[in-house]
Order: C-alpha cells, then sequence, then structure tokens
C-alpha cells in the first residue's frame, strides 16, 4: 500500500479493508467465493459492465469447486480464458531452438507425460515414491516421462528420474517460457497445488493437480477445462493453511501419504484416455 502511495496515478485500486482507504482512489468488495483468477478480475468490473455481468452470473449459478467422479473441475467461463496456448504454440522457431539445445530431438512424436514433484512449501509436495511408481506405470503405458522442475529442485527431479526407465529430468534447465513451450505439446501434465498447475493450466495442456494441505475452496484451482483433481477428502486436519507448510503441524502429512500412486495412475489413464 506504502508502494502504490508513491506512484503517480489517476487511479489506484484495490479491494477494501478497514485500513487502506488512505492509499487507494477505488476499493472494491472481496468475494472470496470466487476463484483467484476472478478475484482479481473483479477490480476491473467499475469500468466493464459487460465484466460485472458475468461475475455476477457467475456467483449466482456456478459451481467451480465441484467435481466429477473422476475429479474433473467445471471449465471456466469463456470470457475469463487466461490460455496462452495459440501464441505459444505458434513460435515455433523457439520450440525448435531449445529442443537443439537440450537434445530431444530423438523425443519425435513421443507420447509425453511431464511431472513436477516439487513445491515451494514441502507439505504440498506428493510423495517421492508416488511420483516414481505412477511414472513407471505410465511408462508401462509406452508415455515418455518428462521431470521437471525449478531452481532448487533439480535433486527431487533427477531422483524421480532415475526412478523411472526411460525418463529423463530437465529441472533447472529451462525458464519459465522455455517450460511453457514444452508443456504445450505434452499430453498431461502431472502436479502439485503449485505453480507448474496453473502455468500448464495457461498452456490449455491437461493437469492433473494432487492436492494435500490445501483446499480447492481457498480459489486457488486449476483454471482450465482439462483439469483435474486428486485429494484426499475427510481429513479432520485439512485444510491446515492456506499456502501449506514447511512441515507438516501434527507430524504425519497424511493429506499426501494416504494418496496412493494406484489412485493417481487411475487418473492419469483416465486422462489421457480422453484425448484419444
Amino acid at each position: 500500500a506504502f508502494f502504490c502511495a508513491q506512484i503517480n496515478a489517476k487511479e489506484k485500486i484495490s479491494f477494501r479493508n478497514f485500513w487502506n482507504g488512505l492509499f487507494f482512489t477505488q476499493r472494491h468488495k472481496k468475494f472470496d467465493v470466487l476463484p483467484d483468477a476472478l478475484r482479481q478480475l473483479s477490480l476491473l468490473s467499475h469500468w466493464d459492465s459487460s465484466l460485472k455481468e458475468n461475475l455476477n452470473a457467475y456467483l449466482k449459478q456456478e459451481k467451480p469447486y465441484v467435481t466429477s467422479e473422476n475429479g474433473h473441475l467445471p471449465a471456466p467461463p469463456i470470457w475469463a480464458s487466461m490460455s496462452v496456448r495459440e501464441k505459444i504454440c505458434s513460435d515455433e522457431d523457439s520450440f525448435a531452438s531449445l529442443v537443439k539445445r537440450l537434445g530431444l530431438e530423438a523425443l519425435g512424436n513421443e507420447k509425453i507425460v511431464m511431472m513436477f514433484p516439487g513445491s515451494v512449501w514441502a507439505t504440498k509436495r506428493w510423495t517421492q515414491e508416488g511420483f516414481s511408481e505412477t511414472g513407471r506405470d505410465l511408462q508401462k503405458s509406452h508415455y515418455k516421462v518428462i521431470v521437471m522442475g525449478g531452481p532448487g529442485e533439480e535433486a527431487l527431479a533427477e531422483q524421480v528420474a532415475q526412478e523411472i526407465p526411460g525418463a529423463i529430468s530437465l529441472a533447472g534447465k529451462t525458464s519459465i517460457y522455455e517450460s511453457g513451450l514444452l508443456i504445450a505439446r505434452a499430453h498431461l501434465v502431472i502436479a502439485n497445488d503449485s505453480a507448474s498447475a496453473h502455468l500448464a493450466t495457461a498452456c490449455e495442456t491437461p493437469v492433473l493437480s494432487i492436492f494435500g494441505p490445501t483446499i480447492l475452496e481457498f480459489g486457488f484451482r486449476p483454471w482450465s477445462k482439462d483439469s483435474y483433481i486428486v485429494e484426499e477428502k475427510g481429513l479432520y486436519c485439512r485444510p491446515c493453511g492456506k499456502h501449506g507448510h514447511k512441515q507438516c503441524p501434527l507430524g504425519h502429512h497424511r493429506c499426501m501419504k494416504d494418496i496412493p500412486s494406484e489412485r493417481v495412475t487411475r487418473a492419469a489413464q483416465t486422462v489421457l484416455e480422453a484425448r484419444h
């Protein structure tokens, strides 16, 4: 708020708080029941009457956190699409350059599943064994597994890749944009409730996101029509925080450890079969 106060702008917009009236020219009610993508868009509704109407209709009609039996989430409305797929898939030159740099020419027409086992928050990570076992199952079904991750996640990604015959790790070797170039051409992304899942949805690649200490109702659901969730429902201790923790407050981490690899594999195969 102090930073915004120093910006020379005619309009400064924020959600309404009891203390921030001196810092902003426009303050709006924050609808916590909305997915976060729509919460942020709502800041512009004062200037866009059609957006305001769409948001009001969405609040009354949609159930953004109700999943089907196979964990499929309802599609976002077309007017709130965050897709960059068309742009990123048209950048063939950058993709060709990346493939050459990483030595991925041999992948050719392989069916690719990308895994992101890491997360900034340790309790948001599904088990290493779970990722490895699911990766092996998918490899047996003739999918090429590529393990991804950001800086600091190289060791974890390499360990998972080593436990899956034929898998490779590209953790720490790509920028966010380069990761998007690869994700957009994959058949499926399997990730925790983390940035990688949201990157996959922006690329409109089917994503299977594993939720542990967090819940969909916080608003940070994957935002695409091909978003699927695996979670352990009914735990008395869940959720334990909006963003997870460095370690489980109760020491058991059941929200992740109780999710078997067979369950994630079945969900992944359901998504992959739906593509064919």
